[in-house]
């Protein structure tokens, strides 16, 4: 027994002896905190107070853990929101103020727009609506692979205007293109990379279409009603930027079939695969035909908010309530939605950080210095050269981020001031880095945590992905901007 318990009690020290002292990734937040610390004590630049200059110190470090994957990002906000209350790195008078500012943002009315809409988002994968949309238009259409391309595309834009989750549409259209890979010629890997390839490409596509198909969507035109005082609603969204998205739809499957060129071109298996599918679902359920009804109301109250004097949010709300109402949803599927609630704390308090930085007068001296380095750079060449250099810029540093809305987020404010103080229109420069954020998130195996559920059926390896995805990204660019000028010409802008 003795001899048991000294086991026991061994056992036990090895355990406790193992455990670490900090639950992080221990270099880069090392490395991160001593480079803070060394900057925390060292006198801002001309014509930066101090409590701007040290809440950027806190601002950019949060973003550095964020990009080295030190912690989940809730995580990092978290430990972020009290860092920032001990210092009281704004100058704040007291310590209520002091943690009122980087909760602030937790009341902000496009975050909750995005938290209910991953709700929403959650009931097409709970009712399988999502999944019989992509059905029906292959077991119609998907006579040969690029249709195929097209009716993925396609069934990913119909469920955009509610899932700001790239990586939830992904998750919904991507089995399906894998199945779909499996059964027309499993011995062509290309097919399979195509299909996957078109996933990720359409997902963004969709995505720049609709205010609520990408939760950066929602930061950016937070953004803009702070640093530009535009406000883009669901609406005026969609008419700016819809046309240059359907370019995007039109020929960039067309353009990854000629790069990739699967040797499959004829796919009649393709629709009795999904006549099958079909089968094996059975006809459209009572949950589904009532979230079509509240699907069609949601977007009838998004685009007729102003007329029906319903705030997007309020028109959000009001779909969910419906759903909970109607039994789609119920509470456990929403306390469940833990995509939705690690985005309410970190995104918002990203977003009360970067508004406060712009309140403290931050994102205008960076601007202005950003602005007057290219100004020294590229001369007297025009707002149009500039907004093209600075969309090349903004596009390429999504090597550098793992998420495209912290990007925005950290970035945003800075390229949209640098812009305007370069003489480019307010809208174009908002709507431009609209398109470039999505696009560029495809550039990566890590730009987006949707593209490692792509990478996970095995089509790619790293190398094909970051080839591919330079394609996609470059391609995609020159379209969005060349479709763009041209449609935003024609509206008068």
């Amino acid at each position: 027994m003795s001899t048991t318990m000294q086991s026991g009690s061994a056992s036990q020290a090895d355990s406790i002896s193992g455990e670490k002292l900090l639950n992080v990734k221990l270099i880069p937040f090392l490395v991160i905190l001593g480079v803070a610390l060394i900057a925390w004590f060292i006198a801002p630049p001309e014509g930066l107070t101090l409590p701007a200059y040290r809440t950027a110190i806190i601002f950019i470090s949060l973003i550095a853990s964020i990009v080295a994957n030190v912690l989940p990002t809730g995580a990092i906000a978290i430990i972020g929101i009290a860092v920032y209350a001990v210092l009281r790195a704004g100058g704040e008078a007291t310590a209520a103020a002091a943690i009122a500012t980087p909760v602030s943002s937790l009341s902000n009315l496009l975050i909750w727009m995005i938290v209910i809409a991953f709700m929403i988002a959650r009931a097409f994968s709970k009712t399988g609506l999502g999944r019989r949309i992509a059905l029906l238009l292959l077991s119609k259409f998907g006579k040969s692979t690029l249709h195929i391309a097209y009716c993925l595309g396609l069934a990913d834009y119909i469920i955009a205007p509610v899932t700001p989750s790239n990586t939830a549409r992904a998750a919904i259209v991507s089995p399906i293109a894998d199945s779909l890979a499996k059964t027309i010629n499993d011995k062509d890997s290309k097919l399979g990379m195509f299909f996957m390839s078109c996933c990720s490409a359409m997902n963004d596509a969709s995505a720049v279409a609709f205010l609520t198909g990408f939760a950066g969507n929602l930061a950016l035109a937070g953004i803009g009603a702070s640093v530009l005082g535009i406000e883009l609603t669901f609406s005026s969204w969609i008419m700016y930027l819809l046309v240059p998205s359907l370019a995007l739809l039109l020929i960039m499957p067309y353009i990854l079939y000629k790069v990739i060129h699967p040797e499959t071109r004829d796919t009649p298996e393709a629709r009795l695969f999904a006549r099958e599918e079909l089968k094996k679902m059975g006809a459209t359920s009572f949950a589904e035909k009532k979230l079509l009804c509240v699907f069609a109301a949601l977007l009838v109250m998004w685009i007729g908010g102003a007329s029906l004097g319903l705030h997007s949010t309020t028109s959000a709300m009001v779909g969910l309530s419906l759903l909970l109402l109607t039994g789609v949803l119920t509470w456990e599927d929403i306390k469940a939605e833990r995509g939705a609630w690690d985005t309410l704390v970190w995104f918002a308090v990203l977003m009360g950080m970067a508004g406060q930085l712009k309140t403290l007068g931050f994102t205008g001296w960076v601007g202005d210095n950003v602005s007057d380095i290219i100004s020294a750079g590229v001369g007297n060449s025009g707002a149009t050269v500039v907004l093209l250099l600075m969309m090349t810029f903004y596009l390429f540093t999504a090597y550098f981020f793992a998420s495209g809305t912290a990007k925005v987020v950290a970035l945003a404010p800075v390229i949209l001031g640098s812009l305007v103080s370069l003489g480019v229109s307010p809208m174009l420069a908002l709507l431009a880095v609209a398109g470039i954020t999505n696009i560029g998130c495809n550039l990566t195996t890590y730009s987006h945590a949707r593209n490692p559920l792509l990478m996970g059926y095995g089509y790619h390896n790293t190398n094909d992905w970051m080839k591919i995805g330079l394609v996609i990204a470059i391609v995609g660019a020159a379209i969005f901007m060349a479709v763009g000028f041209t449609w935003w010409a024609i509206l008068g802008l």
